[in-house]
């Protein structure tokens, strides 16, 4: 395969080699016609820009990197599909990693992205990540970072998280009123700040509404499918069950929902099961399970704008906590509010 050059391009129109790349950009110095005459041209011949030579000629490279645990999770390919939207409707080529939940592939990810020369980072940390140096270098060579769904405490950086303390308070306080009192929670990492803040919903509800916190009933993990059929089996193994099983997010609920199955319970009728997740996805549980709505595209989208915002401005915000609220959907996973009332 032959490499079609600028200069081959401006041989065959009888022109500058300056003049077919003015055109190819798109400069204001060259005509509508002869732009026109010069794309033509370099289609016809099968031009590829050399986006490594553009890269060297410019500080900016209208290139931004994304770096996600997990695309096996829909939460974050439908996260990432509204990132890489948004950033094609505002002229950004997006280069996408994957940490696999591993610490030292998420760092050896953000080394790559910036040895390529990204104009700004996407980034939701692994479960394992505890080591944030990285974040320094990043901040020294004045790289704009955006969180989304995990943040680093005090690293300084925007982020776009959910509400999830209030969303779990609130759903879990409309779930008390209509009669539930005996609630376990399969809950996230507490070192990473959505297990965290969704614990502290499920406690403060409680506690609100006067029903003690049972320590037995906290089971803290991961955020897979795994981690939910574990929690499960250590619940079997406690002298009583809960009426609910509160879950971290869809997978863990997934998971739950397999190991009740294997354990032969029903749901709702013998084990209720909730969870935060994506409605559209959830929806397919059976039964649908009873869900704290996070909008993924919401968050993939704002979050892309507050990245691209920072790098066209070139001006860093005070770090700021962009909070997406929630929505409490009942489905079939739980008993019914009226049935509930009903057989109090």
């Amino acid at each position: 395969m032959v490499n079609v050059r600028q200069s081959d391009i401006a041989k065959k129109l009888g022109v500058s080699r300056v003049t077919v790349s003015k055109a190819l950009r798109n400069h204001p110095d060259i005509s509508t016609a002869m732009k026109k005459k010069v794309i033509a041209m370099a289609d016809k011949m099968g031009y590829v820009p050399n986006l490594i030579a553009t890269q060297l000629n410019s500080r900016k490279t209208n290139t931004i990197g994304i770096v996600v645990p997990d695309l096996e999770n829909s939460f974050f390919s439908y996260v990432v599909d509204s990132m890489i939207d948004y950033a094609t409707e505002n002229n950004y080529r997006v280069i996408l990693t994957v940490s696999r939940e591993k610490e030292s592939v998420e760092k050896q990810n953000i080394e790559n992205l910036i040895g390529i020369r990204v104009d700004g980072l996407l980034l939701c940390n692994s479960q394992e990540t505890k080591d944030t140096s990285i974040l320094s270098l990043i901040k020294k060579m004045k790289i704009p970072l955006v969180f989304f769904d995990r943040v680093v405490k005090n690293a300084g950086f925007p982020s776009v998280v959910f509400n999830d303390r209030e969303g779990a308070l609130l759903s879990l306080t409309q779930v008390i009123g209509s009669g539930y009192s005996k609630i376990a929670h399969f809950a996230g990492y507490q070192g990473i700040n959505i297990g965290k803040e969704r614990l502290e919903g499920y406690k403060a509800s409680l506690e609100q509404n006067g029903i003690p916190v049972r320590k037995e009933w906290i089971l803290e993990g991961g955020y897979e499918l795994i981690d939910g059929q574990n929690a499960f089996k250590k619940l079997l193994s406690l002298e009583e069950l809960p009426e609910i099983v509160f879950a971290v997010n869809d997978r863990v609920a997934l998971g739950a929902y397999l190991a009740a199955k294997e354990a032969g319970l029903v749901i709702p009728s013998e084990i209720g099961i909730m969870g935060f997740g994506f409605s559209e996805t959830t929806n397919l549980f059976s039964p649908p399970l009873a869900v704290i709505n996070q909008d993924p595209r919401k968050m993939g989208r704002v979050s892309a704008q507050k990245l691209i915002d920072e790098i066209n401005t070139g001006k860093r915000t005070k770090p700021l906590k962009i909070k997406i609220e929630e929505e409490f959907y009942w489905r079939e996973s739980l008993k019914k509010v009226e049935l509930r009332l009903s057989s109090a």
